[in-house]
């Protein structure tokens, strides 16, 4: 690259909030060039999913330093090359933003958000070089400021002027949030952390100070504050129900409901809303080591523009999965009883899912951007969550190594060994990684535990590992639909099984979801059925579970449903509900102690 080159200039603007859409100029002082190729990701990473972002650029156009029009061909879904006869070029595009994602980018009169790979378009010559970008004032409402990790150069006190990145691949780990937000500060171990709340809400901000600070401190005490960064921000869009997080080096991107969120009224009770926040927090934190520092050797450079495959996405979704909910507990935010039961929900999720007796985790890792990412009627059958049977794995890990090692060891033993020799030096790791660190870092051999965790699909010894470390598993039958375990039964009542999953609508009970070798399966349910009638009886506005719990068990019930439009009888026999629900007790404080002490 010619020394004598300037950086690439990004600006950006808010075009119409009302018609969601951003304004973007491109300057690129070219002189070696005849064409340029330009492309826009076509995935985000951390989110392994094909999501074609050039779909929403709704105009692009080509000019030279003359303001003349240069030609612009696109050559594919997602990529244009320029013909710049070796001038300086400005390329000119609108972005359609309405996705109320932290994967992609969203405009509307609440707030902004955009995802880099949403709004920055790579040139592919110039993708190594630093770039300055201009976050423009002009469009955006007087109370909105901007918020962003994005290293600032000169920038006002609403965050719009002039900021500076690396590379492409810096650009696009730093997202943008326009809004009218309130502001959480505070500082740890020399690090400014930031959570900016965007969309309204009526939450105790003290209180979210505090517990996010104790999340912030067991983090970077585990792995030690050498990320070199001083600065980090919680970037939190508030919605009615929505729910996700997304990774970046400096920052996160969370989507939450404001409803969930502590009011002053609620300060001496941990909700279970409030407990998830602070779990997702603590996820999305722990990634800026533990996927963002280290990771996969493919993931050092991805290809941005098509799937890059891994079997390792249980080591990163898994682990932290494992420890985003026991940073609470370590923390003291949270109760040794309330960590279990969230870890009662964890084991529950894992057993009902008859997927875990179809694919394996590592076959989960690698097919995520087809299965997991794109789940469909099927996936509780075909599918097991790496995030799911990845924390399990961690958790029967932590045991294990706590076990073979008498204490001398844990899990964390494993995440410290990882972060020196793969993350700060960001080396990438292999698919043996795990193997590798027990027996070369910790002298320890688990290989026939991890040969079967990860390539077969037999059952994880979760349930006898819990039970040497103090802690009984109780299996009981599910009471509703709603029930995710964790708790023992609030109620004696008859508890029917069903095997499906479905919503109360107008015209009936919609089946979305059937589980073989469950009552419904059996009775030939299907997704898309509208169950209309039980035994001749009207179902709208009833529970199909209180219903069916008025017959005897083993009895056929007359089942009326529309199928595609067309009305047909079958039989539901009555079973009783199989024990798959979980949750966990101390039976012995001393043993327990040296796991969740």
């Amino acid at each position: 690259m010619h020394p004598a080159n300037k950086p690439l200039q990004y600006k950006i603007a808010i075009s119409s909030i009302s018609q969601h859409v951003f304004d973007v100029e491109l300057e690129i002082d070219n002189r070696q060039y005849d064409t340029l190729n330009l492309s826009l990701p076509t995935w985000i990473p951390g989110s392994y999913m094909v999501r074609d972002f050039a779909k929403n650029i709704l105009q692009i156009c080509a000019l030279n330093e003359k303001g003349n029009t240069l030609a612009i061909e696109q050559k594919d879904k997602q990529s244009w090359q320029v013909s710049t006869e070796g001038e300086k070029t400005i390329i000119v595009y609108k972005v359609y933003a309405f996705d109320l994602s932290i994967r992609a980018a969203f405009l509307d009169s609440e707030f902004g958000f955009a995802n880099g790979t949403s709004v920055f378009l790579q040139v592919d010559e110039f993708k190594d070089q630093p770039s300055d970008v201009y976050m423009v004032e002009e469009g955006s409402p007087a109370s909105w400021h901007l918020y962003t990790a994005m290293p600032g150069k000169q920038i006002d006190e609403r965050g719009y002027g002039h900021y500076e990145t690396s590379s492409y691949a810096d650009l696009i780990e730093h997202p943008l949030l326009y809004a009218q937000a309130d502001t959480i500060s505070f500082e740890v171990q020399g690090i400014e952390f930031k959570m900016v709340l965007a969309g309204g809400h009526n939450a105790d901000l003290e209180r979210i100070k505090t517990d996010l600070e104790k999340i912030c401190q067991h983090h970077l005490k585990l792995f030690g504050n050498d990320l070199g960064i001083k600065q980090y921000v919680f970037q939190t869009l508030l919605s009615e129900s929505d729910f996700g997080g997304l990774e970046h080096t400096h920052s996160t991107a969370l989507l939450f409901s404001r409803n969930d969120l502590p009011g002053l009224a609620q300060r001496d009770t941990m909700t279970d809303g409030y407990r998830s926040f602070l779990g997702l927090c603590s996820h999305e934190l722990f990634h800026t080591w533990h996927v963002k520092r280290i990771k996969p050797k493919t993931y050092l450079t991805p290809d941005l523009s098509k799937e890059c495959y891994s079997e390792q996405l249980w080591i990163y979704e898994g682990f932290t999965s494992y420890y985003d909910d026991f940073s609470l507990l370590r923390s003291g935010i949270i109760s040794k009883e309330s960590y279990l039961e969230l870890l009662g929900q964890t084991l529950t999720r894992l057993q009902r899912t008859q997927g875990r007796k179809v694919q394996t985790v590592t076959q989960s890792s690698f097919e995520a951007w087809t299965k997991f990412y794109k789940q469909d009627e099927n996936a509780i059958n075909g599918i097991v969550s790496y995030y799911i049977k990845g924390a399990v794995i961690a958790l029967c890990l932590d045991l294990l190594i706590k076990q073979s090692s008498k204490h001398i060891y844990s899990l964390d033993s494993v995440m410290r060994f990882l972060w020196k020799h793969y993350g700060k030096e960001l080396s990438g790791t292999d698919d043996n990684v795990i193997q590798q660190v027990l027996s070369d870092g910790l002298g320890l051999d688990l290989s026939q535990f991890l040969h079967s965790a990860l390539y077969t699909t037999d059952e994880l010894p979760w349930q006898a590992l819990l039970d040497e470390f103090g802690v009984t598993t109780h299996f009981r039958a599910r009471t509703g639909i709603k029930d995710i375990g964790g708790k023992p039964s609030q109620t004696s009542d008859n508890c029917i099984d069903l095997g499906m999953a479905y919503s109360s609508e107008p015209a009936g009970i919609l089946v979305q979801q059937v589980t073989n070798n469950r009552a419904a399966e059996k009775a030939g349910l299907q997704k898309g059925d509208r169950l209309v009638a039980l035994n001749g009886w009207e179902l709208k506005g009833k529970s199909l579970e209180t219903e069916l719990a008025k017959f005897e068990l083993g009895q056929k019930v007359p089942l009326t449903l529309f199928r595609r439009g067309k009305l047909k009888q079958l039989d539901f026999t009555v079973y009783p509900a199989e024990k798959d629900t979980i949750y966990l007790t101390i039976e012995n404080e001393e043993l327990a102690q040296h796991w969740l002490g």
